[in-house]
């Protein structure tokens, strides 16, 4: 099934578009949509998104409505209403960007599919009306028509009449995965890895799968799912989207409108949340929406746990299909069982930008091929776009830094890496020698410590990318932490993350060896404190002592008898929190070496 938007029960008009004259005309602002709404266009929009085969949900009022609204402040309406003999046959619901006053399609970041609305005998009118607009308009920058289906002829309509006009396209595809029922598959098999983790679920307790269309439960659930998504997004190192609250505004009035089928899924153990779904229904196939998941459990696919459990009861759940929408991860290669082709139109209004894009893809695929046909297949995915992300990290920590400062920053980085000369500290003190800190701040201020609260390091609301990159370390380690038994300290100020660190209690007997017959040994039961940050805003106000204060307190009330920690020698400022705390020099080695053989490290925090 090659085609995901026509159903079965509506024809597509067959052979060229009539040649009927057509008018439009663009409502500009909320005031006019609103008025027209009332004067009937909401009912005709209905009316050609039902007979047009080829519509989206994205393009419906049910949708664009709501997002005009919630998105105000950042987009003008732009809806282009096409008629012919006083009916209307076309409705393009575009928008306007305040800032740059480029013409897009509503919902531009939100939407997986962005095609016209037309009666079938129409589209090519109502493409030609779109075209004009945008000309005639002089908007900025070019005019992004897609992602459309394989079965959607816009884009050829698009480029016909673009070249009529003297304007030029960039054509660009991209693939997109889904399931749809075939005869004999075996999703048991299909599916067979899933089981694994599953009944590794099963062992904790009362694994549940649930539907959530009760509006009461709505709000429980968006409270679990916003902050799991936005986790996930950071751990990917992508743009956090769901702490604005447009987008969870958005969302809150599909959940409840009648004209738009969501569908909230969720799975829970023992009534926890491990993994949640909010995707969209559309003529009975589910679009794919971002799925959450509980960090603690990522090594456990609780995504692909919900998802194959919707795919292997979808005839109950009254769907047809599942659309992956655009893109070929590993996650939805393994959930489809086909592969479409999506493509998306560019249209130029500049000739100048379009010979520039041009000869930039040029540039681009023909690395990429260069690049593939020596390091194989998927090279270009997996080694240049990674390390292409890193450069443009670099650039970004230089803007943050100042020049000087970062070239001082890489000699040293480079200076240690080449000799090896980095020298560490090994610190240690008991119960007894605690010197308890709190922090120095304002009477107004409140300071909380938690422990295994990952959803702290939402908290953060600066700009710095070297921030966000320590950040985006510690959601991807969580996983691994909690499964090796370690525990996530968070200090938060004012409702703000202050700083983070670790600690956890080593399973057996280590020593801190450097040359024979100098070992300091310590059992199992004490306790390593490692890789401690406070962020610079909040640095000077002994955050560092008071979270070391209360990891200290309640391990040695834990029965711990003695406690580890780490730290550079020429970091002066950490060494000087750690010694007010009570913490003396046990040992001075390489650092590298305290790394490897000892696993206890710290970096700068105070």
């Amino acid at each position: 099934m090659d085609a995901l938007v026509v159903p079965q029960n509506v024809a597509v008009a067959a052979g060229m578009d009539a040649p009927v004259h057509v008018e439009s005309r663009a409502l500009t602002t909320m005031a006019s949509l609103d008025a027209a709404l009332e004067q009937g266009l909401q009912e005709q929009w209905r009316q050609v998104v039902d007979n047009d085969p080829l519509a989206s949900l994205f393009q419906t009022p049910g949708w664009c409505l709501p997002w005009y609204r919630c998105y105000a402040a950042s987009y003008h309406p732009y809806v282009i209403v096409v008629t012919a003999h006083d009916r209307v046959v076309g409705v393009l619901p575009m928008a306007i960007d305040r800032q740059t006053r480029a013409l897009v399609f509503a919902s531009p970041n939100l939407a997986d599919y962005q095609d016209i609305v037309a009666l079938p005998g129409y589209r090519e009118q109502v493409v030609g009306e779109l075209l004009r607009h945008y000309v005639e308009g002089s908007f900025r920058g070019v005019l992004p028509v897609g992602w459309l289906d394989p079965a959607s002829d816009t884009a050829t309509l698009v480029q016909k009449i673009s070249a009529g006009r003297g304007l030029h396209c960039t054509v660009r595809h991209q693939p997109c995965w889904r399931w749809f029922p075939v005869e004999g598959e075996n999703l048991a098999k299909k599916f067979s890895r899933v089981k694994t983790h599953l009944n590794h679920f099963k062992r904790q307790g009362e694994v549940t799968f649930e539907v959530v269309t009760d509006p009461a439960a709505w709000a429980p659930f968006r409270d679990e799912f916003f902050p799991q998504h936005s986790l996930r997004q950071l751990q990917a190192s992508r743009l956090v989207s769901f702490d604005d609250p447009r987008k969870q505004r958005l969302y809150d009035i599909l959940f409840e409108s009648p004209d738009v089928s969501t569908h909230v899924t969720a799975c829970r153990v023992n009534g926890r949340m491990i993994s949640g779904h909010v995707g969209l229904v559309w003529r009975d196939v589910l679009m794919l929406g971002a799925p959450s998941i509980s960090l603690e459990d990522e090594q456990r696919s609780p995504a692909v746990i919900l998802m194959s459990w919707i795919i292997q009861n979808a005839q109950s759940l009254g769907l047809k299909g599942f659309d992956m929408t655009i893109g070929d991860s590993e996650f939805k290669k393994r959930l489809g069982n086909q592969c479409v082709q999506l493509t998306r139109v560019e249209v130029h209004a500049s000739r100048r930008r379009y010979y520039a894009q041009t000869a930039r893809d040029r540039v681009v695929n023909a690395a990429k091929a260069r690049i593939e046909r020596v390091a194989g297949e998927g090279a270009w995915q997996t080694k240049v776009k990674p390390a292409a992300a890193w450069l443009a990290y670099k650039r970004e920590r230089v803007a943050e830094m100042g020049t000087l400062a970062a070239i001082k920053a890489g000699v040293r980085e480079l200076r240690a890496k080449v000799y090896d000369r980095r020298m560490g500290l090994v610190y240690a003190m008991s119960a007894d020698r605690l010197r308890p800190f709190q922090p120095n701040l304002a009477a107004q201020d409140t300071c909380e410590i938690h422990d295994d609260r990952i959803e702290d390091l939402l908290l953060w609301a600066g700009d710095s990318p070297s921030t966000a990159s320590l950040l985006t370390q510690c959601a991807r380690s969580y996983s691994r932490v909690r499964s090796s038994g370690r525990t996530l300290h968070t200090i938060v100020v004012n409702g703000r993350l202050a700083g983070w660190g670790y600690s956890y209690l080593p399973t057996e007997p280590a020593s801190l060896t450097e040359t024979p017959g100098a070992t300091l040994e310590f059992d199992a039961g004490a306790v390593s404190l490692y890789d401690f940050h406070v962020l610079p805003e909040w640095r000077g106000h002994r955050l560092y002592e008071a979270l070391l204060t209360d990891i200290l307190h309640k391990r040695f009330a834990a029965g711990v008898t003695r406690a580890f920690i780490a730290v550079l020698e020429s970091n002066a400022s950490s060494r000087d929190a750690i010694e007010r705390v009570g913490f003396q020099v046990v040992r001075r080695n390489l650092y590298q070496r305290i790394w490897k053989q000892e696993r206890l490290v710290s970096s700068p925090a105070s």
